[in-house]
C-alpha cells in the first residue's frame, strides 16, 4: 500500500489489522511527518540551551535558559485553547502548513543570525515567544486531524504510535542533537530544526484526508465551550486533571534530574544520560502495552491505577540511593505514565464531539506544555525542603488525585475504550 495514498482509515474490520493505525496510508504519512517535526523540536529545545549557556554561544548565566524556556512555554499555554477554536473552524492542513512553515523560516533566520555572529539573548527570547505561539497553533490541529486519517476503532493504536514518536525522540534526540552540535556547530544545528519542520510541512500537504463531517446545528459556545464540556463530563475532567497534575507536579523530577545525578547519586553526566534513557525507554514500551489495554476492558480503572503507581514509583526514586534501583524505578515510572496518558488521550479522542474536538484537545495540549513551567515551583520547593522531598511531594500528589477520582467517579471505574467509541459518531474534524 502506498504511504500517502489509499483510502483514509483503510484498516480492515473489527479489531483492525495486525498493524493497527499503520494500516492506513494517510496515517503512515502523518506519522513520518510527526517524526520529522519532533526531530526538529529536539534540536530547538537542546540547541537553545547550548546557544544561551555555552562558551561557543552567548555564554549567559544558566538562569537565562529558564527564562527562554518560560518565554516559549507561556504563549503555548495561553494560546492553546484559542487555537483549538481555529482547529474546530478552519482547515487542519492549512493551519499546520502556516504554523510549521513559519517555524521553519524563523529557525532558518535564527541559524543565520548565529552563524553571522549577530544573535543576542533578546533575539532568542523573541524567537522563543514566536515559535511557542506557533506550537500552540499547531498542537490542537495535530490532534484534531487524527480521526480524518483512520477508523475510530484504530484510535488507541494511533495515539500510542504518536506517543512512540515522542518517546523515541526523548531517548535518541538528545544524543543526536549533542553529536550534531559538536560536529557542525550550534548555528548549523538550527538549520536542522528548520529542515525538520519544512519536511514535515511538505509531507502533511501530501496526506489524503476524510471529508469533514457536517456540523451539528446549534450555537457555537466560543472559546470556553470546550472547557464547559470538560467540566460537565466527569471522565473528561478526571482525564485532563491527571494530565495537569502529571505536568505541573509529577513531572518535576525531570527538571531536577541533573541534581540527582550530580549531587545525590554522584553518577555524573553519564549517569544522567542513563537516567533519561531509562524513563524514555519505559515510556516507549508503555505505548505498546497500551495498544492492547486500549482496545477494551477496564480502561478507566487501568488509567487511574497506572497514574497512582506512577506517583509511587517516582516518590520511591526520589529516595533511592542505589543506582540500578533508581534506573528500574525511572523505567517503571515512564512505563505506567505512558500507559495512563495514552489512555487519557484515546478517551478524549473517542468521546469528544467533532465540533469541539479542537478546543478540548487544545486544553489537553495546554496541560502537556505546563511541564515547562512546573520546573519553577519544583526548584523553589527543592530549595526549601530538598530535591528528594520536593519530587516525592509532587509525585504523590498525582497518586492522591488518581485515587480520589477513582473513588468518586463510578463512570471512570466502569469505562472501557470500546464503549467510548460508541458516542463518537462520525469521524472528522472541524
Amino acid at each position: 500500500m502506498a504511504w500517502g495514498g489509499g483510502k483514509p482509515g483503510s484498516a480492515p474490520a473489527a479489531g483492525g489489522s495486525r498493524w493497527g493505525a499503520l494500516s492506513s496510508g494517510p496515517f503512515r504519512l502523518y506519522w513520518v511527518a510527526m517524526f520529522s517535526r519532533v526531530f526538529g523540536l529536539q534540536f530547538r529545545f537542546i540547541g537553545t540551551g547550548w546557544l544561551v549557556a555555552s562558551k561557543d554561544g552567548l555564554d549567559m548565566d544558566p538562569i537565562w535558559i529558564g527564562i527562554v524556556s518560560v518565554a516559549s512555554a507561556v504563549p503555548t499555554i495561553v494560546l492553546s485553547v484559542p487555537s483549538g477554536i481555529l482547529a474546530d473552524r478552519y482547515d487542519h492542513r492549512k493551519i499546520l502548513f502556516w504554523s510549521q512553515s513559519l517555524t521553519a523560516v524563523s529557525s532558518f533566520a535564527l541559524a543565520l543570525a548565529v552563524i553571522t555572529g549577530s544573535v543576542n539573548i533578546w533575539m532568542v527570547i523573541v524567537w522563543g515567544i514566536f515559535t511557542g505561539a506557533l506550537a500552540a497553533l499547531a498542537n490542537p490541529a495535530y490532534s484534531a486531524i487524527l480521526p480524518r486519517l483512520i477508523e475510530m476503532r484504530s484510535m488507541a493504536s494511533a495515539v500510542a504510535l504518536v506517543s512512540t514518536v515522542w518517546n523515541t525522540m526523548r531517548v535518541v534526540g538528545p544524543a543526536l542533537a549533542g553529536l550534531l552540535i559538536a560536529v557542525i556547530g550550534i548555528g548549523q544545528a538550527f538549520f536542522v530544526t528548520a529542515a525538520g519542520f519544512a519536511l514535515s510541512t511538505v509531507l502533511l500537504q501530501m496526506v489524503v484526508l476524510k471529508p469533514v463531517a457536517p456540523r451539528r446545528p446549534g450555537p457555537d459556545g466560543g472559546m470556553l465551550e470546550g472547557i464547559r464540556h470538560i467540566v460537565r463530563e466527569p471522565i473528561f475532567l478526571a482525564t485532563i486533571g491527571l494530565s495537569f497534575f502529571t505536568s505541573v507536579f509529577g513531572g518535576s523530577y525531570q527538571n531536577l534530574l541533573p541534581i540527582f545525578a550530580d549531587d545525590i547519586l554522584n553518577v555524573g553526566p553519564q549517569g544522567f544520560g542513563w537516567m533519561e534513557a531509562a524513563a524514555g525507554i519505559g515510556g516507549f514500551l508503555g505505548t505498546f502495552a497500551i495498544i492492547r489495554v486500549g482496545t477494551g476492558g477496564r480502561a478507566g480503572l487501568t488509567m487511574s491505577v497506572a497514574a497512582a503507581l506512577f506517583g509511587i514509583c517516582i516518590a520511591a526514586f526520589a529516595y533511592s540511593r542505589i543506582f540500578p534501583l533508581t534506573l528500574i524505578l525511572l523505567f517503571a515510572g515512564g512505563f505506567v505514565s505512558s500507559m495512563y496518558l495514552n489512555l487519557g488521550m484515546t478517551t478524549l479522542q473517542l468521546r469528544v464531539p467533532d465540533e469541539l474536538r479542537g478546543r478540548v484537545m487544545g486544553v489537553w495540549s495546554m496541560t502537556y506544555f505546563m511541564a515547562q513551567l512546573g520546573g519553577l515551583p519544583a526548584g523553589a520547593l527543592a530549595h526549601w525542603i530538598g530535591a528528594p522531598a520536593a519530587v516525592a511531594t509532587g509525585a504523590l500528589s498525582v497518586t492522591a488525585f488518581a485515587l480520589i477520582v477513582l473513588l468518586v467517579s463510578p463512570a471512570l471505574r466502569r469505562m472501557s475504550t470500546m464503549a467510548a467509541a460508541e458516542p463518537a459518531g462520525a469521524s472528522g474534524g472541524g
